[in-house]
């Protein structure tokens, strides 16, 4: 079950989608996701008795403004929930095992506990979601309403829970923040990755306190601040100044000083992922994390997905600061598939072992280092980082927006002298690797070829000296016979000498070429 987070919300319920856009038309209510047209107006389902009424507003934001105001009411949302529901079809599937169909179709959506603070038994539910026809929201007074209905009838499949969390937001926020992103007017196209798993992911991480929906890039950055080892997680919200203030209470409020900077490598596997209790890099004060206990699935889809890609390391930077009282302190910055996370720490030791509290698997090894230029400060560094949009732009190996492209934006804008160029280091290394048999192939057969010529001297010589011996031999029996022994003493001669002294040489050559393969991997490792 480890993977089964990434393959289903970002594999295959994009490809279920997909297909479930070009299938032939069905009596369900999933038939308009195969044949429906969009509608920039928005749908509002409200429940009395269980029985549905249907208002479709027209697609000025005043209009939609006003009837969710009057379906929503004025309520806080005191908690959020991404549910999936899978999607029944008998067809158009026919390469998927019939047995497991639906477990490969899912449709999202997001439910809303509603309260007034006013009368705490004034309690609605919301559900807002999308599909192939445009953007439909239900409210009720009762919860099963919303979760297992879908304008009046009862959705097709079973539904379960994908995440929950808290919220300190209102109605208000929410109907602001979807009338000034336009969701009305931005089409189902899974082609685009606008379907319904998207928006629910971006209705989800507007209104919760903490938590990210997995599998989808999050422009929220998480800072992680450490207090005698033990992590403390907190979330920042999309905007800079919500950044740039949370940021700074991890900072104690302060605005340190950054006096250096590095930047370091860990092998992928080791990145996200914590090693193993019975480590000897652990410490019996740490909280241990049992051998049995089951990976974080989400950090486990991050690292293979990276895996398949060809990744091999994940980068990050770490910074030493320096209180306004002289005390030091370590942050640092890192980007993986999911989002930004900063971590801040008294002591050096939790920011280059750790990653969210927990000890990471492989050996980070430092390979760059330099002075932070003099008006470098966790004030100057939040302003680049807001003014670059770095939270906000998605991990993109395609693109070339990944942890090394940022870790260099960072270590090149707070260094001093020196800049940091993944691409020439890598295509050294890369050279080194290919190249250092090519040398030592090269090398070997030179002195072979060395040798074969020797070898023909030697033969040259052996051919004289057997010949002699040969004929010394085969004297008594008259000339016949000094002919036939120089001959067959010349042939045995040719042939020693031939193998003995190829051999010599491939065997000198192959000796030197080994010493010159081990110092170029030596120098490689050492770049």
């Amino acid at each position: 079950n480890e993977y089964k987070s990434y393959l289903r919300n970002v594999i295959l319920f994009p490809m279920s989608e997909y297909l479930s856009s070009k299938s032939s038309s069905s009596s369900s209510r999933f038939e308009s996701i195969r044949s429906g047209t969009w509608s920039n107006g928005v749908r509002i389902f409200s429940y009395k008795a269980g029985t549905a009424t249907t208002i479709r507003t027209k697609e000025d934001k005043d209009d939609i403004k006003q009837h969710l105001e009057q379906a929503c009411g004025t309520h806080k949302i005191p908690r959020i929930s991404v549910y999936m529901t899978t999607v029944k079809d008998d067809h158009n599937t026919s390469w998927f095992p019939t047995n497991t169909k639906q477990k490969f179709r899912f449709h999202a959506f997001v439910i809303f506990e509603l309260s007034s603070s006013s009368q705490a038994n004034d309690k609605k539910y919301m559900s807002l979601e999308k599909d192939a026809t445009g953007i439909t929201v239900q409210v009720s007074l009762t919860e099963d309403d919303v979760l297992t209905k879908f304008g009046g009838k009862e959705r097709e499949g079973p539904h379960f829970e994908e995440i929950s969390d808290k919220s300190d937001k209102s109605t208000e926020d929410l109907i602001g923040f979807f009338l000034k992103e336009d969701f009305n007017k931005s089409r189902y196209e899974v082609a685009k990755g606008n379907h319904c798993k998207t928006f629910a992911n971006d209705v989800f991480n507007f209104l919760a306190n903490s938590a990210c929906v997995p599998g989808i890039w999050c422009s929220r950055v998480c800072i992680i601040s450490y207090k005698g080892g033990i992590p403390e997680t907190h979330w920042t919200g999309e905007n800079e100044d919500n950044i740039k203030d949370k940021f700074r209470i991890a900072c104690h409020s302060e605005n340190l000083k950054i006096t250096k900077v590095s930047l370091l490598r860990v092998p992928l596997e080791g990145s996200f992922l914590p090693i193993s209790s019975n480590s000897k890099e652990q410490s019996s004060n740490d909280n241990e994390k049992a051998d049995d206990e089951p990976m974080d699935s989400s950090k486990v889809a991050r690292v293979s997905f990276l895996q398949k890609q060809g990744v091999t390391y994940h980068a990050y930077v770490v910074m030493e600061c320096c209180t306004n009282s002289g005390e030091k302190k370590w942050i640092s910055l890192e980007k993986d598939t999911q989002n930004i996370s900063i971590q801040v720490s008294s002591f050096e030791r939790d920011i280059l072992l750790k990653f969210d509290g927990e000890f990471r698997k492989g050996t980070a090894k430092k390979v760059i280092s330099d002075k932070a230029r003099s008006d470098a400060t966790t004030e100057t560094l939040m302003k680049f980082f807001n003014d670059e949009h770095f939270n906000k732009t998605n991990y993109s190996l395609a693109k070339g927006d990944h942890c090394k492209k940022f870790t260099k934006d960072i270590f090149d804008f707070i260094s001093e002298e020196r800049t940091y160029d993944y691409n020439a280091r890598e295509t050294a290394a890369r050279g080194a690797i290919i190249g250092t048999p090519i040398v030592a192939a090269v090398t070997t057969g030179g002195f072979a070829v060395l040798g074969g010529v020797a070898g023909s001297v030697i033969a040259a010589e052996g051919v004289v000296d057997g010949a002699a011996i040969g004929a010394a031999v085969g004297a008594p029996a008259g000339p016949v016979g000094a002919a036939v022994g120089a001959g067959v003493g010349g042939l045995i001669g040719l042939f020693l000498g031939i193998v003995v002294g190829a051999t010599a040489g491939s065997v000198a050559g192959a000796v030197v070429g080994k010493v010159k393969e081990n110092k170029l991997r030596d120098k490689k490792n050492r770049d």
